[in-house]
């Protein structure tokens, strides 16, 4: 089961990244895409305590490569997600305190 507000926080940032940063259609159906990973790893808990989860979002993801997912497709998931997090953590700065800046900034270097 999926956190709703964790849903709903993705929509808006989308809505946002179309009306602010001019991204396409594509590109916004891309991005989420990309942020299903981060709503499927948060499951029912929120994103803002990401730091907490038992599995780390590349390891989440690592599982998928296994699968058939492809290096520079996890870059970009990871690119996304991590777009995502500063702008949560900009919007929300009190529910996203305890995320870290530093900890967003290394989400897509681990996959180097």
């Amino acid at each position: 089961m999926l956190d709703r507000q964790n849903y709903l926080k993705v929509k808006l940032f989308l809505k946002f990244s179309r009306d602010v940063h001019g991204r396409s259609s594509l590109q916004i159906s891309t991005d989420f895409e990309h942020l299903k990973a981060l709503l499927l790893w948060a499951g029912s808990q929120p994103i803002s305590s990401a730091p907490a989860f038992n599995t780390s979002l590349p390891d989440f993801l690592f599982q998928k490569v296994e699968k058939g997912l492809i290096q520079s497709e996890l870059k970009s998931i990871l690119n996304t997600n991590q777009r995502f997090l500063l702008w949560a953590k900009a919007m929300f700065p009190v529910e996203f305190q305890n995320i870290r800046l530093s900890w967003i900034m290394k989400i897509p270097a681990i996959s180097e």
